[in-house]
């Protein structure tokens, strides 16, 4: 029967490291999180014609159109407006409305301009909607297949949802039974849960924080605690320092208060992974994680604004909008420790967890994160 065991436990072994592997492979070549914005305004007291404005940053762009003709790494001007009649067909096909059976003609693309947004170039554009009635779904399919993290935010004139956060796909856009205050919280609820789950970065650097929390040092030796209730306890004081943190500046920023450009601070949530994981191996600072979360949860907050940043609500709308976005993010983080903590108590007796789990997984955190820091950087 020991036998047995053995073997089943060294193919799990094997398994579980070669799920590490490609789980960093993935990590690796992800794709930063991105957001486009079309805005549509009607012109018509019948609803039949609007005006859209669509903004797509350059470097979503690129993966879509080749708009660096000469491979020099280099976007200019003139190499995107060289690839104007591309990105009107790119549009039109894959962003998409329809009034009931019938869609919607897009037409008078006004000249390309360039905006910015948290320090990233948008490509701007203007065009005209032609609908046999108002508008009642949108088919969205731009970085379909690509960018799974990629979403939309949709403003629309005089509708009861003024501002919606969707993914890629077809979504109704008919009036809705809900009020307008339930709807937006919903919406906003649902785009934090997703937020989290599919921010690499954000569960990395929580991942890193949980895998230390089923051991304690003594004498520079890593213990497995005895009792749970210990660790859970730990975990606790994460989950709470982290929330409170990045609910602070989370907060200055959709509301306006303080303004970081995107660029740095991706940056910046590279290096704190980069840190907390280098901190498990080699103790630079002789402080508990808990006030690693609280001091690098306030930079991953600006991180998590990003969705709230421009939109066009009122004061009220706007809080509301973030205090849902934020328990969002709390729910979506709540699910994530319940998935990763209870394999650590597990397992935090077995050699695969110290060696595995431990040591390769804040090796490969920290190989993730400076990867990462060097692409936003640059």
């Amino acid at each position: 029967m020991s036998a047995f065991i053995r073997l089943i436990w060294s193919r799990t072994y094997r398994y579980l490291t070669l799920f590490l592997l490609v789980l960093t492979s993935t990590l690796l070549q992800a794709h930063e999180s991105s957001t486009a914005y079309l805005n549509l305004e009607p012109l018509s007291s019948s609803n039949t014609a609007y005006k859209a404005k669509y903004e797509l940053s350059l470097r979503d762009l690129a993966l879509l159109i080749n708009i660096d003709a000469n491979q020099d790494r280099q976007v200019s001007w003139a190499e995107v407006k060289s690839q104007t009649t591309f990105i009107e067909q790119l549009i039109a096909a894959q962003v998409t409305l329809a009034a009931g059976d019938q869609s919607c003609q897009a037409t008078s693309f006004a000249p390309l301009a360039i905006n910015t947004r948290g320090g990233f170039n948008y490509l701007y554009t203007e065009f005209e909607l032609g609908c046999a009635a108002p508008i009642s779904e949108l088919n969205y399919q731009v970085l379909s297949g690509i960018d799974a993290n990629h979403r939309l935010i949709l403003t629309q004139a005089g509708s009861e949802l003024p501002v919606q956060v969707l993914t890629v796909g077809q979504t109704s856009l008919g009036a809705g039974t809900d009020a307008g205050w339930f709807s937006t919280a919903t919406n906003f609820l649902k785009s934090g849960i997703h937020h989290l789950l599919i921010g690499w970065d954000h569960l990395l650097f929580l991942f890193v924080l949980l895998i230390p929390a089923v051991y304690v040092r003594k004498q520079k030796q890593l213990v497995a605690v005895a009792k749970p209730r210990a660790a859970m306890l730990e975990v606790f004081w994460i989950a709470t320092s982290f929330t409170l943190a990045h609910s602070i500046t989370l907060s200055l920023a959709a509301l306006g208060n303080v303004s970081i450009p995107a660029r740095f601070i991706e940056s910046f949530i590279a290096l704190s992974i980069a840190f907390a994981a280098l901190n498990n191996l080699v103790p630079m600072l002789r402080v508990r994680a808990v006030y690693l979360a609280f001091v690098f949860g306030l930079i991953h907050g600006f991180g998590f604004a990003n969705v709230l940043v421009d939109l066009p609500l009122a004061t009220s709308a706007r809080v509301l909008a973030l205090l849902s976005f934020n328990i969002g993010i709390e729910l979506g983080q709540l699910l994530f420790i319940a998935l990763v903590f209870p394999i650590a108590l597990l397992l935090r007796h077995t050699r695969f967890y110290k060696s595995v789990i431990f040591y390769m997984g804040s090796l490969v955190s920290i190989a993730i994160a400076l990867w990462w820091f060097f692409e936003r950087i640059m």
